[in-house]
């Protein structure tokens, strides 16, 4: 039997209840760092008590060396293992583990793959990127630490607030009794008592400005979405768009169904920029600073995604990419400058080249889509070019990134 579903067997055994209540799923999440490239998450299921963790392992065909240490082939999970978010303001203990020894460790053949699950403490709504520290590197041990993992987790629904009942006027305990016989009159009408609408759910929108990040003013832009996933999305939404006002910059998206939307903001002689937003049942507000298409202007390339220590470009990449050749189909005498950045962590040498070989891959990749060599240059500074201190686990993926510099108009 396949591991992975054996773990899952096990897990549903010794708790039958889970399935029925997985409120989020998240797979293959996006992480910006691991310490062991041998081990994955494949998936991230939140309930209503638990962030479950499904793992996998997969041995190296040799045994791994760093200096002075051979690294051995066994495996295991420490109880003392913790979930992070924001840099550490919550934490979550670790619960229990399926599959994978704790006390212990167990030994692995090269090239063997193991499937296993961990369950941890739920993550509080809201938190939609977490730290997962499992211990310290020692005894020649490399630890299952991954920072940057990336999921769906809405904000909690804020309580509905209902229209409160007319008290009932004051009367009798007990009817009065009535007169065996009534003079004949005309019927009595009745006037029917008002009836108290239900209260109507309040709509929720996406609010914000388009400005210009140079001088600051409103501009108008045109600020598409669409709905990508989420507990109400199937993932084939079509997209849509509204026009942000000329003269405050201001725009409004109206959302009714929560989930994961795609927005982009986008105006004639602007860089356009874009980002994903979790909705529930609360307003969100997100303004967007277009970069004026002019020479020297510098714009990071957010949505451009590697792997560990790799330089092949994820699919997620390709429509931020997609939109960086539009612009340079529209605007054909721009040239421009790919520059690559690392953290400071690792060596040197082998982070500039890294940088190096990232830019290239971007550029290959707008070369197929017809736009000419000539028109880009690239350059790798690795990590010499840091925007903050990367002390923290947050400022670290901050200075992993690619920028784009306008040579010429």
């Amino acid at each position: 039997m396949n591991r992975y579903l054996l773990a899952l067997l096990v897990g549903l055994a010794w708790a039958p209840d889970l399935l029925a209540q997985v409120q989020y799923t998240t797979p293959k999440p996006r992480v910006d760092d691991v310490n062991d490239t041998d081990v994955s998450i494949q998936r991230v299921e939140l309930t209503d008590q638990y962030t479950i963790l499904y793992m996998k392992f997969q041995a190296a065909g040799s045994r791994r060396q760093i200096p002075d240490r051979t690294i051995s082939s066994t495996i295991g999970f420490q109880p003392s293992s913790r979930l992070y978010v924001n840099q550490g303001e919550r934490s979550y203990k670790f619960v229990r583990a399926e599959n994978i020894p704790l006390e212990t460790r167990r030994r692995v053949t090269p090239g063997e793959s193991v499937d296993f699950v961990a369950y941890f403490e739920r993550i509080d709504p809201g938190y939609t990127v977490f730290d997962l520290f499992e211990c310290k590197d020692s005894y020649g041990y490399v630890c299952f630490n991954f920072w940057g993992v990336h999921i769906i987790n809405p904000p909690r629904p804020p309580k509905d607030t209902y229209a409160k009942r007319s008290p009932r006027p004051p009367g009798p305990a007990t009817p009065a009794p009535r007169p065996r016989s009534l003079p004949q009159s005309a019927p009595e009408t009745k006037t029917p008592a008002p009836v108290t609408p239900a209260p109507v759910p309040a709509s929720i929108s996406i609010t914000g400005i388009t400005r210009n990040a140079k001088s600051r003013k409103p501009i108008t832009a045109t600020v598409s979405y669409q709905l990508i996933s989420g507990a109400e999305a199937a993932g084939d939404d079509p997209a849509d768009s509204v026009l942000s006002g000329s003269l405050t910059g201001k725009y409004q998206i109206p959302v009714d169904r929560r989930g994961v939307y795609a927005v982009t903001a986008s105006a004639p002689g602007y860089f356009s920029q874009s980002d994903t937003l979790a909705t529930n049942r609360i307003n969100l507000t997100r303004d967007f600073d277009l970069v004026p298409i002019e020479a020297g202007a510098t714009v990071t390339l957010r949505n451009i995604y590697f792997n560990v220590s790799k330089y092949d470009l994820k699919p997620e990449s390709f429509p931020e990419l997609n939109r960086l050749v539009t612009v340079m189909q529209d605007n054909p005498t721009m040239q421009i400058r790919l520059e690559g950045h690392t953290d400071t962590v690792g060596d040197f040498d082998a982070n500039v080249e890294l940088s190096r070989n990232r830019v290239n891959a971007v550029k290959r990749y707008l070369v197929s889509k017809g736009i000419a060599a000539g028109r880009i240059e690239t350059v790798g500074y690795g990590p010499s070019r840091p925007i903050n201190t990367n002390r923290s686990l947050k400022e670290r993926p901050e200075n992993r990134r690619v920028e784009m510099v306008v040579v010429t108009v």
